[in-house]
């Protein structure tokens, strides 16, 4: 039996990446394919169904899958197997993006810039979940390069949302909503600007921050200062880490998606905004215009008064609201689950059969 074993750096309930991996390995083994999946850091509800990788014993005739998102342990351990290898590329947030988190998500992501071009001869197929995560590949000299979307699960957009949690937030104030990790890279203190101008619109505006606070570091704390000494203390809602009903309800109640974030390397939920129908905002930095995919609303400079105008006026104008869900809609298509594991399968048989193996 052909095995396709993966290996992530973290393996978390909820993580896009570790969704990522899930996916393909049910998929993998619908196809009759051996995979399990490995780890470096592993949460403890996925003890059963994750192995750390010092307990992977290689065969000489294993595919490896990389899940390739910071520097490690992991990365040194995979980069020294022989077995044959595919790399997905998440990409690598630069360091000096993540000013602010805690230091070894910094020197991990220094270490994963540094060491990617090391895995460029060790690499018979590097997979890019975006054009612009492909250019690091590119530039890192890989001979074999593709562009496969971020895969996602569709359980979220059939989930129940909490009912309470949606009633408390149905509460006819307009929600702006941001989903992703506290980090500096997503530039959450410009969505708290954007609030505080909103709210000389409309006083009654909350902004809905979804996302662990996991390796925040002091850039967590920096918010709350920040939303405190500028009056929006109550107006702001950290929510930590969800469940997938609780993200469901948020994803409901909102009124409009806002993302500056200025370095994505896909931005998933751009992709859950517009299945839920919810209008999008974007700042256009990195991987959001290719996600975005000409629909949605990119802004090329952070003018945060015009910002909120044009947040009240996709709140208030219906026509220009449907116009753009409408053009999302269409734009989600190319993201479709079934699609995406077609295009994964072709991708993985021609490694299969690769001359380079």
């Amino acid at each position: 039996m052909t095995t396709i074993h993966q290996f992530v750096t973290g393996a978390t309930p909820g993580n896009a990446i570790y969704n990522e991996a899930l996916i393909m390995q049910q998929v993998l083994r619908r196809w009759g394919l051996r995979s399990d999946i490995f780890a470096e850091r592993i949460h403890p509800s996925l003890q059963k169904t994750v192995a750390h990788y010092e307990q992977y014993r290689p065969q000489p005739d294993d595919m490896l899958l990389f899940h390739y998102s910071l520097g490690s342990a992991l990365s040194d351990y995979v980069l020294e197997l022989p077995q044959k290898l595919i790399l997905r590329y998440h990409n690598v947030t630069p360091p000096h993006f993540l000013v602010g988190a805690n230091p070894w998500l910094r020197a991990g992501a220094a270490k994963g810039r540094a060491d990617l071009p090391l895995f460029a001869s060790r690499t018979m197929l590097a997979l890019a979940d975006s054009a612009f995560n492909e250019q690091d590949l590119l530039a890192a000299n890989f001979a074999q390069t593709a562009v496969l979307p971020l895969i996602q699960p569709d359980e979220l957009f059939h989930t129940e949302p909490d009912p309470a949690l949606l009633n408390q937030l149905r509460d006819g104030r307009p929600n702006l909503l941001f989903v992703g990790r506290i980090s500096p890279n997503k530039r959450q203190e410009d969505l708290l600007k954007t609030l505080y101008f909103y709210r000389q619109i409309n006083p009654t505006a909350r902004l809905l921050l979804v996302g662990s606070e996991d390796g925040a570091g002091g850039y967590g704390r920096f918010l709350r200062n920040f939303a405190q000494a500028v009056g929006l203390e109550t107006a702001v809602q950290f929510s930590g880490h969800v469940s997938l009903a609780q993200l469901a309800a948020y994803y409901r109640a909102a009124s409009v998606y806002v993302c500056l974030s200025e370095h994505e390397g896909f931005c998933q939920p751009l992709v859950e905004s517009m299945r839920f129908g919810l209008p999008i905002v974007a700042f256009a930095s990195t991987a959001v215009p290719g996600t975005m995919g000409g629909s949605g609303i990119l802004i090329q400079q952070k003018n945060y008064p015009v910002l909120a105008e044009l947040i009240h006026l996709l709140v208030t104008d219906t026509t220009l609201r449907q116009t753009i869900i409408t053009g999302q809609t269409e734009r989600a298509a190319a993201f479709a689950t079934d699609g995406l594991l077609e295009q994964f399968k072709q991708l993985v048989t021609a490694g299969l059969f690769s001359s380079r193996l």
